[in-house]
């Protein structure tokens, strides 16, 4: 008998090799191409869907292989189609938050990337908190700024950083810490043609920042300020994080000055891995800094919106240095500077890089190596902390953090990355201990505030959630986050009309957060308006289908209206979407105890009496 065809098999040993985030063309089509193999993924993909039609794996591929095509709609619709047989596969979840992410859906992506964490993807969870829906903005900015910008190749084609071009002849800017020890390096421009970067201006080796010298002629170029900004002064970063080609805008402000020539740039602008390198802006769009390290992501409470840029003092000094005709060296020169410091030691980016491939014992040995040469620097105990955390390893991850704490005394980083440890390992009255340590050292961080209200909220101190939550408010009062939990915290404290209020401010800030309209729905429902309460709920479903408060706030606002029959499978579907959910199977309870239905009622409130009470 002859054998039938394997393409699930062919398929999968193709999309193995593809991009974590594929290409996108943009907004302007000529701008950011995306990469070529799209059509034949989709291809593959939709010939092993036609032979099993309900085989989770077969819709799994063919959502990727859209997302990879850039068909970013039809991903959404085949991820969520692959969720109604699979809806607990945190793959699944992410291919969803990849798919929103690139049509600037950054809510709803930001809550498909936190279910992915949910169902036990480190990775998932670490992007959705890093991902910042009131500061971030996917898509093309200015096309004067889009076309000076470029991506960092390594010598595979992987993006590794961003960058800029600075000169219309072909130089452009970096991280240093983005092409530290690379064979090759190469650019993409905004157009997708490539160039070779053929020589490499180091500067002085005090700040994180390198000149490169490619063949490319014509290009826009990012012109440097004429001052350096004031403590205050809005910033953006644009990127390409995650290897996305379609570029990320970041939004922050100059929190402080560096306090000597070889210390950074401190901001509230929000990075995640891959943004290294992007070009700091100002408002008239001038360059006043490169990127650096972003805050690493704390579970439970969001990305701290702290990074570091390399101030405009050095770039000035970098662009002084590379006038001189000896400045630039070859590329294989990369190579010989691991000593020069930790900017331009290759082990910091890879242990980025392995760990996004999740290779964690690459990642730990690298970063490791990097540690015995800098043994004091708190960044790099924190990164491999990190590592080892999704590598299975919270003790030793623990040592590195309270390590980087006590070289640290008056750092807060460490602290907010104990408190997420805490939480991971089920510390949680020491992980408030160390979220109130970081609020207390960095008072004016609104995400530290957020998070610490997020914190006591979880643990039923609704009291203690109060003053935070409204402090962060009034730090940062165009976030939806913090909006959202004043709201949480007002409503589990009965202050139900204040709640409200906080709640519509929530979604006024964020209109495309299905939770801001979710806790709108929970306010309406408690104070018995159930009319807008199912209007708010209908939204929340529409922006995420999968979240299951949505449907229940929605279940409540008809069973509140007396639509019984209209309710019963709202209340169902948020039963499916989220089995363990006690007040879900009440309430499946008492609308079939309403429509006459007693032997199901029972069985629905036998479900409810053995899922176990969510402990504090």
């Amino acid at each position: 008998m002859k054998a039938k065809p394997r393409p699930l098999r062919v398929l999968v040993l193709c999309l193995l090799f593809f991009p974590l985030f594929p290409g996108h063309a943009g907004p302007d089509e000529d701008l950011w191409p995306p990469r070529e193999g799209g059509k034949r993924a989709v291809l593959a993909a939709s010939q092993a869907l036609w032979w099993n039609k309900d085989d989770p794996e077969a819709r799994k591929l063919k959502a990727r292989a859209l997302d990879f095509s850039g068909r970013y709609a039809e991903a959404e619709r085949a991820a969520l189609a692959a969720l109604e047989v699979a809806p607990n596969d945190p793959e699944v979840q992410r291919i969803l938050g990849r798919s929103l992410l690139h049509q600037n859906r950054l809510a709803a992506a930001k809550a498909a990337l936190e279910k992915a964490g949910a169902e036990g993807d480190p990775l998932g969870a670490s992007l959705a908190a890093m991902l910042r829906p009131d500061r971030m903005q996917v898509g093309a900015p200015s096309r004067e700024t889009s076309l000076a910008l470029v991506q960092i190749l390594d010598d595979r084609g992987n993006c590794v950083g961003s960058g800029c071009f600075l000169t219309g002849d072909g130089l452009a800017l970096t991280a240093a810490h983005v092409v530290a020890g690379r064979k090759e390096v190469s650019l993409r421009n905004a157009h997708g043609k490539i160039f070779p970067v053929r020589e490499i201006c180091p500067g002085n080796f005090t700040a994180d920042a390198v000149i490169l010298r490619t063949e490319a002629e014509d290009q826009s170029f990012l012109r440097l300020a004429e001052e350096e900004p004031r403590p205050g002064d809005d910033l953006r970063v644009v990127g390409f994080p995650l290897s996305l080609n379609l570029p990320v805008t970041s939004r922050g402000k100059v929190r402080s000055h560096p306090s000597a020539a070889d210390r950074p740039m401190l901001t509230t602008v929000p990075m995640m891995p891959g943004q290294s390198g992007s070009p700091v802006l100002n408002e008239e769009g001038r360059l006043v800094g490169v990127a650096s390290r972003g805050s690493l992501a704390v579970r439970g409470g969001g990305a701290p919106a702290r990074s570091e840029s390399v101030p405009f003092s050095a770039l000035i000094g970098l662009r002084e240095i590379s006038l001189r005709p000896e400045s630039f060296a070859r590329t294989r020169e990369l190579a010989r500077w691991t000593d020069r410091g930790p900017f331009f030691d290759p082990a910091v980016a890879a242990a980025e890089q392995t760990v996004l491939n999740r290779d964690f014992d690459q990642a730990e040995k690298a970063i490791s190596a990097a540690i015995e040469r800098h043994p004091r620097d708190s960044g790099l105990l924190l990164r491999r902390a990190m590592v080892r955390i999704a590598w299975g390893l919270p003790s030793e991850a623990e040592a590195d953090a309270r390590l980087a704490a006590a070289y640290g005394p008056r750092d807060p980083e460490p602290r907010r990355f104990l408190c997420s440890l805490m939480l991971s390992m089920g510390r949680r009255e020491e992980a408030i201990r160390a979220l109130e340590e970081a609020y207390r050292l960095d008072p004016e961080d609104a995400d530290t505030a957020t998070g610490l209200g997020e914190l006591f909220l979880s643990a039923g101190k609704f009291k203690e959630a109060l003053a935070p939550a409204e402090q962060a408010t009034k730090l940062d009062p165009d976030s939806t986050q913090a909006w959202s939990a004043l709201t949480a915290a007002r409503l589990a404290a009965g202050q139900t009309a204040e709640a409200r209020l906080a709640a519509e401010q929530a979604t006024a800030r964020g209109p495309e957060d299905p939770r801001a309209w979710i806790q709108l729905a929970a306010c309406a429902n408690a104070g018995r308006d159930f009319a807008t309460a199912a209007v708010a709920a209908e939204k929340a479903v529409r922006l995420d289908p999968t979240d299951a408060r949505a449907w229940l706030n929605l279940a409540t606002a008809r069973t509140g209206s007396n639509q019984f029959a209209e309710a019963l499978p709202i209340a169902e579907k948020a039963t499916r979407l989220e089995p363990q959910n006690k007040a879900g199977w009440n309430l499946v309870a008492a609308l079939y105890a309403e429509l006459k239905r007693p032997a199901e009622a029972a069985a629905a409130l036998e479900k409810a009496k053995q899922i176990a009470p969510i402990t504090r």
